[in-house]
């Protein structure tokens, strides 16, 4: 199996997905999509734009053309999933919602081929409590990851500066009090 021409370039797609689908929301994070502030629908229409084209390279490859009205089900997955994915890379930051994002659909993509499409596995048990652990550690990285927002970290030394201020303010009161009480 591990010699076949087919498997080993199974690997190799794969290879090259994990660079290209560990890759595609730099551009999104950038400094040059964020000054602009493009919509995610319409990043999205560029990613869809993209795939369209790319997706004739396959003919060079020798694949024959059809059509299945899947592709249109699995676009009316894909559209939505990437622009609200665009959305939380803006959002939430790109080791965040790539980690959340990629560890959910290593679960999704699991339960639909094991319980959908009946793919074998050796062990149910071992094969789901992997993909949990994988979850979970993709969870925490994402969750760890995260650094206080700027404006929470302004407010903590701005309250810092009041507190030590009405501290002052309280200490000069209260010395200003006594003195007035020592000269009566």
């Amino acid at each position: 199996m591990e010699s076949d021409p087919a498997y080993i370039l199974g690997w190799f797609a794969a290879f090259v997905g994990m660079i290209g689908f560990g890759s595609f929301a730099v551009p999104i994070k950038g400094e040059a999509a964020n000054s602009v502030d493009i919509d995610p629908l319409v990043m999205q229409s560029y990613k869809s734009l993209m795939c369209f084209l790319t997706s004739w390279l396959v003919i060079l490859l020798g694949q024959e053309v059809s059509f299945t009205w899947w592709g249109l089900v699995s676009g009316l997955f894909w559209v939505p999933g990437g622009a609200f994915n665009i959305f939380a890379i803006r959002n939430a930051g790109l080791a965040i919602s790539q980690g959340i994002v990629s560890s959910s659909i290593v679960m999704v993509s699991f339960i639909w081929g094991n319980l959908i499409f009946h793919e074998p596995v050796e062990s149910q048990i071992i094969a789901y409590s992997a993909v949990w652990l994988i979850m979970a550690g993709l969870y925490g990285m994402s969750h760890y990851s995260t650094a206080e927002p700027m404006s929470s970290q302004t407010s903590n030394v701005s309250d810092t500066e009041e507190e030590r201020d009405e501290e002052q303010t309280h200490d000069l009161m209260r010395k200003n009090s006594d003195s007035f009480e020592n000269d009566s």
